[in-house]
């Protein structure tokens, strides 16, 4: 669709790019379309040529451009449109500048829409539109807020305090310069600065208050960057004591300008207003030639605003002197400001023209005068209130945004709270079911520990009552037995395997005694390992001393205790070992016990199958411990057990 709407733009640029110029383009031209534009466009930039050529390869970028967001279309349009306001074609200009505000709109190119609306209100600032001039400038202004450039914000309002300024809202161009202050940077933008200030004099010195005037030309001057500007100022200020009918002051400020050098419009004005002055002061004053030569000057730049001036003071000069030449100047006096749009120039000349005619045709200047009054009147309250209407609908706008944007950040705040909240809530519920698992998983692990320890505990129970009733019971037996059978002189044999059977219940019932784990149980643990080597068998214990046993749990003491006598056991029966070492340390709250010994080794499947061995593999694993074994070269079994 965007295509299609450009067809007829296109389509006019070529005719335009045709019938500009006649000079052909360069021969070497690139061959990509984009570059083309750009290429073009730097040419249109050169400013060595004639705005007729520049517009030409505008014209020609124009034609190459493809709509899209790195498009170079609005940025030609741009130019084109400064292009042709640069030679007074406001129609062309006016007409690009809706293209490309179009343009952008479609594209939501906020840049290219704040320098659209800009154009559009220079073009009617040249067309004295001072109405139409604020619309465009208020529009440019809001969305170079929305793009945060706080110069060209400031640079907007300037141009609407003027357009209030020329069609008599005093008091609103007032407010809109000092609100410009606010955006524009003193360093920056020294220039605008100067001339918020001059407007803000120039509105206080039409509603006839001199001194505040004055404050705010002196501002300006501290801002102005270039004797132009100082000029123009030290201009205003020489009217405005011209006004308070200071006139020597303001002669003495105009005499003091050197013109030589000046821009032609500038000169002119400094020699119409020091001749008019000198005039004003002393009516025999010949300040003809002065006059005469700031109206040739501003004929032949075309300065029509500064026309105004020069046939309003001749017009005055030739009024007392020669009414036939004051008439004709008043006549041109009033062409002029028609031609300009300045009705409030137009009463001036209608008061001259009333005081110059005949009876007749002053009758018909004073109806034309006041009835234009009468309408200036009204256009002036009525341009008060569309600037008042205009500033209040934008603002309002503004507000109903800042109010949508409230209740919306409320809203996302409103929904932020809850999702905290919901968050928070699932956080907690998230925590409480950790903290359960974690307790229940806890009370699991300590009611594990406690079922372990009562079994271990039953066990060892278990072990001490049997090796109580071993001794008691049945040891006594076959002791009993043994006396009685050697009373009556039984046979030796059967008495020797008696012994033995005895010898090895007392054996079992020793290994199976009560274990004391308090303070004696490292005593009572070496003992026990000392208690077991044959004679040719050599045992070495290391680090016993070194334990911390206090911290170690009792049934855990007792599980190593057993262990370790299964594993003395186990060398006793198995190995034929001559040396025996076992060597206890720890480290991060794990106790280590290394046993090795240098015999013949634990066969595999006593290993495997034996009970003894893998009881006490069940031991240790028992109280979350762990036992290796190793038969290469002798035996050795290492166990670590948490403390």
């Amino acid at each position: 669709m965007r295509v299609f709407l450009l067809v007829p733009f296109i389509t006019i640029l070529l005719c335009n790019s045709g019938c500009d110029i006649s000079t052909s383009p360069p021969a070497i031209i690139p061959e990509a379309e984009i570059d083309s534009s750009v290429y073009f466009y730097e040419l249109s930039r050169e400013s060595s040529i004639p705005v007729n050529k520049k517009l030409f390869y505008i014209n020609r970028s124009l034609v190459y451009s493809r709509p899209g967001k790195d498009s170079m279309l609005a940025k030609g349009l741009y130019r084109k449109i400064y292009l042709h306001n640069s030679i007074k074609q406001y129609d062309s200009s006016r007409y690009y500048a809706d293209e490309l505000i179009e343009y952008a709109g479609r594209g939501k190119d906020t840049l290219y829409l704040a320098r659209g609306y800009y154009r559009k209100s220079r073009i009617f600032a040249y067309l004295n539109n001072p109405e139409e001039s604020f619309k465009n400038a208020i529009e440019s202004k809001k969305y170079y807020q929305a793009l945060g450039e706080s110069s060209q914000v400031g640079m907007r309002l300037l141009e609407m305090a003027i357009s209030q300024e020329r069609l008599g809202d005093y008091s609103g161009s007032q407010e809109s310069a000092t609100e410009s202050l606010v955006y524009l940077d003193p360093l920056e933008n020294r220039q605008y600065v100067a001339s918020a200030y001059n407007c803000i004099a120039i509105s206080y010195r039409k509603q006839k208050l001199y001194e505040n005037a004055i404050r705010e030309y002196d501002s300006s001057l501290q801002y102005v960057s270039s004797a132009a500007d100082s000029i123009s100022v030290l201009n205003n200020i020489a009217l405005l004591e011209r006004d308070k009918g200071n006139l020597e002051s303001a002669i003495a400020l105009w005499a003091s300008v050197d013109t030589t050098g000046l821009h032609p419009k500038t000169k002119a004005r400094i020699t119409d207003n020091l001749a008019y002055a000198r005039w004003l002061k002393e009516p025999s004053s010949n300040v003809l030639d002065e006059l005469d030569t700031a109206l040739r000057i501003r004929l032949e730049v075309k300065d029509v605003e500064g026309l105004q001036a020069s046939y309003s003071h001749l017009s005055e000069y030739f009024g007392f002197s020669d009414r036939p030449k004051a008439l004709l100047y008043a006549k041109k006096y009033l062409d002029v400001t028609r031609m300009y749009n300045n009705p409030e120039d137009q009463l001036d000349a209608l008061k001259k023209l009333i005081y110059l005619t005949e009876e007749g045709d002053a009758q018909s200047y004073a109806s034309k005068y006041v009835l234009l009054n009468d309408s200036l009147e009204t256009a002036k309250l009525r341009a008060k209130n569309a600037f008042t209407k205009i500033k209040y609908d934008y603002t309002r706008a503004e507000q109903q945004k800042l109010k949508y944007k409230s209740e919306k950040e409320k809203a996302e705040i409103l929904l932020q709270k809850e999702r905290t909240e919901n968050f928070i809530l699932l956080t907690i519920v998230i925590g409480v079911a950790i903290i359960w698992y974690l307790w229940n998983s806890l009370q699991k692990t300590k009611g594990q520990a406690r079922v372990a320890r009562e079994k271990q505990e039953a066990i060892y129970n278990t072990e001490t009552r049997l090796s109580k009733r071993v001794h008691d019971e049945l040891a006594n037996g076959i002791y009993n037995v043994m006396t009685q059978l050697e009373e009556n002189v039984a046979n030796k044999g059967i008495l020797d395997r008696l012994e033995r059977i005895y010898m090895l219940t007392r054996n079992i019932s020793r290994e199976s005694i009560g274990i004391d784990t308090g303070a004696v149980f490292p005593e009572e643990l070496a003992s026990m390992l000392g208690s077991y080597p044959p004679g040719n068998t050599k045992i070495v214990i290391l680090g016993l001393e070194t334990i911390s046993w206090h911290q170690i749990a009792r049934e855990k003491k007792i599980v190593l205790y057993r262990v370790l006598q299964e594993l003395m056991t186990n060398m006793k029966k198995h190995s034929n070992a001559t040396l025996v070492g076992i060597t206890f340390s720890d480290s991060y709250k794990m106790l280590k016990i290394t046993y090795s010994d240098n015999g013949v080794g634990a066969p595999a499947d006593v290993l495997k199958y034996g009970n003894g061995l893998r009881n006490t593999e069940n031991r240790i694993l028992f109280v979350k411990g762990c036992i290796t074994f190793e038969t290469e070269k002798g035996f050795r079994a290492e166990i670590q057990l948490p403390y």
